[in-house]
């Protein structure tokens, strides 16, 4: 969130927020049981109205104070429950509570990037009771020693808004030594872990117990906070320091917080969503800007500890294989990276597949382990297939613009290109093959609904990849699909989707659509490489050439494969 500029705020728009403000602080600190449905309402509309409008949010949110703030959500998000056995709840309003969860949610984020005083207590507070029981203390009705600890009720308020980095750094840093200390005990007799008999939670599928969800979901709305709470590390099982990526990509037991009749993968999944945002610099979903493609020496560090860690063991994906679209929406936009690791070219590597940002090594076997395991779920193949082949169209367009860059002629540099994509293909081949092979599965890589499909995630995921190609050339590409326009990263991509050729009478040749023949894959693989020269180059001789080096990679990829023992 960018701080308010004060200055620019109108008297009006200020008094009507402060009055705004005062009333929906004076419903927040009733009782909740007390409010009638109509202020309830109010209250609600009051959040959705006013969340974001200065000062509105830390008025609100700074009134109430840390506990008050907790108090309310849970004793609020429990009034639709039954008050017994057989009973059933007079609350009107139940239907609602997940909007007032979101907008309630909303006006705290807003809060947080404020640093008034009263905010600036609350977000100190709210770090430290996270590991207390909300209730207060004493006889009913004034309340007791129980209820959630504090961080499963305010991470349950996280799921929406851009909370402010600093709070959520310190905050994480509170939460996983928390976290390490309730899983440890969970492993003893009569241990538990997290949990409540509490309802937190109305949004999505799960109960909400597990406060690490909330938070991740928070993370991936804030890069910056992401890279750092990622990469920091704490003391671990062992007393030595491991960084909180390893302790919650290979180390720490998810529980189950499915809900009565669900079944939710939200935590790793909201995780992995956590981690594009953290290596990426950019939200998911979000087109990555000329300065997010300019990765940093912690973005790359995380990104190398994730290729490895993959790599080791690849069931730390494998066992979850739904992260797979982020790991390859991640690897879009690390495909330099990525194609130097498999390119035995290690002296002059960085000219061909240049990056504006930090570089590093990624070991060969690393990358085609990785590489293979992401593969293996049919969505992350699509998005590795079509990110890889839109940045090579648009490399081989740059570099033939600029022959000077890379120490060989435009044609050898082209057919090395050529080469390593058809060596990229078929890694990724082969990883959807062997685990449609595995499944004995007798289904088409792309069918009618995968354009539908891609047109989800299409615009931002090429527009990233082209623009990593094209921006130690010539500047940032163009960011999202409708820029790539009169470019051979926008018509390879169009052919991807739609088939090569004419619209004239002859039918287009459609690619990839059958995974479960190596044969077709290569023949895919063959067509879009050659189609990629020609509308990055116009060179029918180098168009010609391109498939022979393209074939050429993509069988040499059996070996590497192989060699990597990639495929077990």
């Amino acid at each position: 969130m960018v701080q308010v500029n004060e200055a620019k705020v109108t008297r009006a728009a200020n008094a009507a927020a402060s009055k705004d403000a005062k009333r929906a602080a004076k419903l927040a600190k009733k009782d909740p049981e007390d409010l009638s449905p109509e202020e309830f309402d109010e209250l609600n509309e009051l959040f959705a109205k006013n969340y974001d409008e200065y000062p509105f949010a830390e008025k609100v949110i700074g009134a109430l104070g840390a506990k008050k703030t907790l108090q309310l959500w849970e004793e609020m998000s429990n009034l639709g429950k039954s008050p017994g056995y057989g009973q059933t709840s007079d609350f009107k309003r139940a239907d609602d509570l997940d909007k007032m969860q979101k907008n309630l949610s909303l006006t705290v984020a807003a809060a947080t990037n404020s640093d008034s005083p009263a905010m600036m207590k609350w977000k100190k507070d709210m770090v430290a009771i996270g590991d207390d029981p909300i209730r207060d203390p004493g006889p009913a009705p004034g309340g007791d020693s129980g209820g959630p600890p504090g961080f499963v009720v305010m991470s349950n308020l996280m799921r929406y808004g851009d909370y402010d980095d600093k709070f959520l750094e310190k905050y994480g840093t509170a939460l996983i030594k928390e976290d390490k200390r309730v899983m440890e005990g969970a492993k003893q007799p009569y241990g538990s872990g997290w949990g409540t008999t509490s309802t937190v939670n109305h949004l999505g599928n799960d109960e909400g117990n597990d406060p690490l969800t909330g938070y991740m979901k928070a993370l991936s709305n804030s890069p910056d906070a992401a890279t750092k709470f990622f990469t920091a590390q704490q003391k671990g099982g062992d007393g030595k320091a491991e960084s909180n990526f390893k302790y919650l990509f290979e180390d720490r037991k998810w529980p189950d917080d499915s809900a009565e009749g669900k079944t939710s993968v939200t935590g790793r999944n909201s995780m992995a969503h956590a981690l594009e945002a953290a290596t990426t610099g950019h939200r998911p979903g979000e087109p990555a800007t000329a300065e997010d493609i300019k990765h940093s020496k912690e973005q790359f560090g995380l990104f190398s500890a994730l290729v490895k860690s993959v790599s080791k063991d690849q069931d730390r994906l494998r066992s979850h294989e739904y992260m797979s679209d982020s790991f390859a929406n991640i690897s879009a936009e690390y495909m330099p990276d990525l194609h130097r690791g498999l390119d035995p070219d290690v002296l002059y590597g960085d000219k061909l597949y240049p990056t504006p940002g930090v570089t590093g090594n990624i070991d060969k076997y690393d990358a085609a382990r990785f590489l293979h395991a992401v593969s293996r779920n049919k969505e992350g193949y699509d998005r590795l297939n079509v990110s890889q082949h839109v940045y090579a169209a648009a490399l081989m367009e740059a570099q033939a613009k600029h022959p000077d860059a890379y120490p060989q002629s435009t044609d050898a540099t082209i057919d090395k290109i050529a080469y390593e994509t058809g060596l990229f293909q078929g890694v990724i081949g082969s990883g959807q093959h062997f685990q449609a092979d595995k499944d004995d599965a007798d289904a088409a890589a792309r069918d009618g609904a995968w354009k539908d499909h891609a047109s989800t995630w299409g615009g931002s995921l090429v527009g990233s990849a082209t623009a990593v190609a094209t921006a130690s050339f010539t500047g940032p590409g163009g960011i999202v699909a409708g820029g790539l326009a009169g470019t051979a990263a926008g018509e390879v991509f169009n052919g991807i989707l739609d088939g090569f050729g004419d619209d004239g009478e002859e039918q287009k040749e459609q690619v990839y659509q059958n995974v479960q023949r190596m044969d077709r894959i290569e023949h895919s693989t063959l067509v879009t490489t050659q189609e990629s020269v020609q509308a990055a180059t116009g060179d029918e001789a180098a168009v010609s050439r391109s498939g022979d080096e393209a074939g050429r990679g993509f069988r040499d990829a059996n070996s590497l494969v192989d060699d990597s023992k990639a495929a077990q």
